[in-house]
């Protein structure tokens, strides 16, 4: 199995909307009428591709994130005899490293749905018997993409 394939199809599986149960977020995929499976596969692994090798560095989440730790190591490394050396705390605080990386993997994703909508591709929610039977398959394994093709070609 494709690296690209397995990274598409936990972003398809990662992306929720509003909570079906209510300790369980539904489970989104991506269909399309009548592709056939080796389609399927080449189109999710090209489009994952897209946001996996995406170069972020210039995006504004990862320089506030680039900018907020190298304020972190100045002040690490030289620390101020006022603030008794817990800048560096606050300033960790301050640049806020999860919600950067939730920003930059949003983007990522965007990225890859795009790439899916602009193949004829469409979002779907799993139903709750369909999150079922999806769940008795080990993540990754064939039979799991094959029935997630199943669902995707209705």
């Amino acid at each position: 199995m494709s690296r690209g394939f397995a990274v598409v199809m936990g972003i398809m599986l990662a992306s929720s909307g509003a909570a079906q149960a209510a300790d369980r977020p539904p489970i989104e995929s991506w269909g399309k009428p009548g592709v056939t499976f080796d389609q399927y596969r080449t189109d999710s692994i090209e489009c994952a591709k897209i946001g996996y090798f995406r170069d972020v560095s210039q995006d504004e989440p990862a320089k506030r994130f680039i900018r907020g730790f190298e304020t972190v190591d100045r002040l690490m490394n030289f620390p101020s005899p006022a603030d008794g050396g817990d800048d560096w705390m606050l300033s960790v605080r301050r640049t806020q490293p999860d919600r950067q990386k939730r920003l930059l993997q949003a983007i990522q994703v965007g990225d890859v749905e795009q790439c899916l909508t602009g193949k004829g591709y469409r979002k779907f929610t799993l139903t709750t018997n369909e999150q079922k039977a999806l769940a008795q398959y080990p993540r990754g394994s064939e039979a799991r993409h094959r029935y997630l093709h199943t669902l995707a070609t209705r």
